[in-house]
């Protein structure tokens, strides 16, 4: 084998996936692609929906990482936008597939987890207790829209630029989210 095995599978994953649905992606058909047997496929992956996480958290998720503050979230969606586009076809194909509700609840739940990540530092930096069900509502808010925001720019065929949907994203919220937190706290909403 010319190169490590799970490297292998990988690419020709990505390979395949430019060129056809995920639902036509089988595990056979990697394996004979890249060379290597099922077994060692199974070492690495547990299902072709792995090998497209996997994929997906190690090229998008180290990106954003790195813009997971109240600061820089906006830099975080734009690298989300910008990688889907970059990578359209493979974004496309699996949209338009029966795998599609389980990438959506990863990205799902990838959201949750930076948009978790700001919300607690604005809590932080403004020094309020916030309670968790209202910390849950402003996340799961922002979640819905900037998912809404990205499912609906795929659908469309990701024609509109990043940097566009961005500057009319920030129109929108900007100071929604301190605002938010601050108005819970303020209201002391009851159950």
């Amino acid at each position: 084998m010319k190169k490590n095995a799970k490297a292998a599978i990988i690419d020709s994953f990505k390979q395949l996936l430019n060129k056809k649905s995920i639902d036509k992606i089988t595990v056979k058909g990697v394996c004979v692609d890249c060379n290597v047997n099922r077994q060692t496929f199974y070492n690495h992956f547990t299902d072709i929906m792995n090998v497209f996480k996997f994929i997906f958290f190690e090229e998008l998720s180290i990106e954003i990482a790195q813009n997971r503050t109240f600061e820089n979230w906006s830099d975080g969606f734009l690298a989300t936008m910008n990688y889907l586009k970059k990578n359209s076809k493979m974004i496309l194909h699996v949209y338009n597939s029966s795998y599609w509700p389980e990438a959506n609840n990863y990205l799902t739940d990838l959201a949750h987890i930076l948009l978790e990540d700001v919300v607690e530092e604005c809590v932080e930096k403004m020094g309020v207790k916030l309670k968790d069900k209202d910390k849950n509502f402003i996340i799961n808010f922002y979640r819905h829209v900037f998912n809404g925001l990205l499912i609906d720019w795929v659908s469309e065929g990701m024609d509109e630029q990043p940097e566009i949907i961005l500057k009319k994203l920030l129109i929108m919220i900007t100071g929604s989210i301190p605002r938010s937190v601050a108005t819970f706290v303020k209201e002391d909403i009851k159950e």
